[in-house]
């Protein structure tokens, strides 16, 4: 009898602690997983076949479908795996300053990092529109997205408060324009280019903050 999805093998990426939230190095997943997120980048979730992802991982479909129940399993797995990590990274980064440009900085660049760090992951996050909306785990997903959104706003309307920001108008318009931006990072970035994931990471960092009216803070 197939299994679902294991989700759980890859939630230890959101362990991240104060002091790693700025490592550049791809979530490890287990073969096929790792398989499934190079077809999905390279053809898309409509045009990646089980087969395909069995072939790039070298194992039997019996094998494949007793790790996951159907290709939407394999994409939830993806999924989850990159919000997981997402989330951890902000959550650290955020404890790993003080004010909220400092904060705002910090969250952006760790948003960034995950984006340029494992790019065919981020691109994963693309295909959601293909996961059914009644697949009992596209909601943790969600949740899990919600929380980083959740975490910057916050940060943005304590920067209102401080007086650390000036933003006019809606603050979810900025918060999306923010995440927009961080998001369209993996339609142009190449790792084989001049810039390291580092230096496109604070680059978005010190934008971010000029975009909400704060000056950037001291990178390292």
């Amino acid at each position: 009898m197939p299994r679902s999805s294991n989700v759980s093998e890859t939630s230890a990426a959101a362990e991240v602690t104060t002091g790693d939230w700025r490592q550049i190095e791809p979530i490890a997943l287990p073969g096929t997983l790792a398989a499934a997120k190079d077809a999905f980048h390279d053809r898309g979730f409509h045009g990646t076949s089980i087969r395909d992802i069995a072939a790039r991982a070298g194992v039997s479909l019996p094998t494949l479908y007793y790790h996951h129940e159907n290709k939407q399993g394999i994409l939830v797995a993806l999924l989850e795996a990159g919000m997981s990590s997402v989330l951890g990274r902000v959550r650290a980064a955020i404890g790993d300053a003080g004010t909220p440009p400092e904060q705002l900085s910090n969250a952006v660049e760790a948003i960034v990092l995950h984006m340029t760090a494992d790019l065919e992951l981020a691109s994963v996050a693309r295909e959601l529109r293909y996961l059914d909306h009644d697949n009992p785990h596209r909601q943790h997903y969600v949740g899990m997205r919600t929380e980083v959104e959740d975490l910057l706003e916050d940060i943005l309307r304590r920067g209102i408060d401080s007086g650390d920001f000036q933003i006019e108008g809606d603050v979810k318009e900025s918060l999306r324009y923010l995440l927009g931006a961080c998001q369209e990072v993996t339609t142009w970035y190449h790792p084989s280019g001049t810039r390291s994931p580092a230096e496109v990471a604070g680059s978005y960092a010190a934008t971010s903050l000029r975009a909400v009216g704060a000056r950037p803070t001291a990178h390292h």
